[in-house]
């Protein structure tokens, strides 16, 4: 209770505290589970917001401006930035249009993300200028989280935005929920388990199944 964690560390603690318990109980060292009546705070509601109509055509209309492109990659692929900084120009396709990348999950690693049509012109331009093997770079050098943390917080200033990079991912799914695509194709642009996609390999039909999913956010 006094562990001065959040609710995920909390329920980590309890988690661990359960284990050792059931541990003791299999080795006759105790008689009962007392983890058991152990409670952890609740996981509190998002404040994450997504992007607005609005504020995705402002983001449109000032394309020109240094790395708003950045912002509109991730808003048409659902990445994370950590899985854009990695992206490499081998991990690009532009004859079939698609990108495979994914860092944090065993669903998400090598996922397939079709090139939205929306951000083709953004990807040719990366790929084209790169001087490194990342298709994101920074001077000819690796980009890094807390840098782009820092060119985030430019552009959201002066554009008169208040939102996070994760909040992209986030309007990501929601544009994707509310056009009404699929639920399977959601979890694989994600990089999201999903009990109905079964073995994750990528056919030719896979593929073109996401691109027609993906292609249904139109602004």
């Amino acid at each position: 209770d006094s562990c001065g964690r959040g609710y995920s560390t909390q329920s980590a603690i309890k988690n661990l505290w359960s284990h050792l318990d059931r541990f003791a109980m299999e080795l006759d060292i105790i008689s009962k589970c007392y983890s058991t009546l152990l409670t952890s705070d609740p996981i509190p509601e998002t404040t994450r917001k997504i992007f607005t109509d609005e504020e995705v055509a402002r983001l449109w209309e000032n394309y020109a401006m240094p790395w708003v492109d950045s912002i509109l990659f991730f808003l048409y692929t659902g990445f994370r930035i950590s899985e854009m900084i990695h992206l490499k120009i081998a991990d690009v396709n532009m004859e079939k249009q698609i990108l495979r990348g994914g860092v944090k999950t065993e669903a998400g690693r090598n996922r397939v993300v079709p090139i939205h049509s929306k951000i083709q012109n953004i990807v040719e331009s990366h790929v084209a200028s790169s001087n490194t093997e990342y298709l994101f770079e920074d001077k000819g050098n690796q980009l890094s989280i807390p840098r782009y943390r820092i060119l985030w917080r430019n552009i959201m200033r002066t554009l008169e935005m208040k939102h996070t990079p994760h909040e992209c991912r986030h309007t990501f799914r929601s544009r994707l929920d509310s056009a009404g695509a699929n639920k399977v194709c959601i979890d694989r642009l994600m990089g999201h388990k999903s009990q109905g996609t079964g073995e994750r390999v990528y056919t030719h039909k896979n593929i073109e199944e996401l691109r027609l999913n993906i292609e249904l956010i139109t602004n």
